[in-house]
């Protein structure tokens, strides 16, 4: 067990039981967990593929007069986004575990499998919400960025 679960802030109820429109709505979102996560997959082996298609065709592509990319500018767009697509893959990992440990717990009545997958569901929302406020950081950096450039280029043209 995580040492999270152990020494939460929360009263500890002696029992919880779900009654049968819970466990039909957890097992509704288990379905579509795994769903998803199934799609994701697919989707990044699929990009995973034409990645590594164009890293390697990079070279015929450069080919052309007057190009505007390099084939190493294609290479390393290339590499980055596969890069992307793996960091991509520990969310819908977690997505996965969840639909599938609350499938076992409902079919089981297993409590500790309903603990591992409400612990998965925690760590892809943890997970989410990190990237989310990396994101939201980005932006504003972004914005600071653009109101300090755009101030000394009215500046400089004058």
């Amino acid at each position: 067990m995580e040492v999270g679960i152990q020494n939460s802030s929360f009263h500890e109820p002696a029992d919880i039981k779900l009654s049968p429109a819970g466990l039909s709505f957890l097992a509704s979102a288990a379905k579509w967990a795994n769903f998803l996560a199934i799609v994701c997959f697919i989707f990044i082996g699929i990009s995973a593929i034409t990645m590594i298609s164009l890293i390697f065709g990079a070279s015929a592509l450069s080919l052309g007069q007057g190009e505007y990319v390099s084939a190493g500018t294609i290479s390393t767009f290339g590499v980055l986004y596969l890069l992307l697509l793996a960091f991509s893959c520990l969310p819908i990992y977690y997505l996965y575990n969840f639909g599938s440990k609350a499938r076992k717990a409902i079919e089981n009545r297993d409590s500790i499998q309903l603990e591992l997958c409400l612990d998965a569901l925690k760590k892809h929302y943890k997970f989410i919400g990190i990237i989310v406020i990396i994101t939201i950081g980005f932006n504003f950096l972004g914005l600071i960025l653009g109101v300090v450039l755009g101030i000394s280029d009215a500046i400089a043209g004058v």
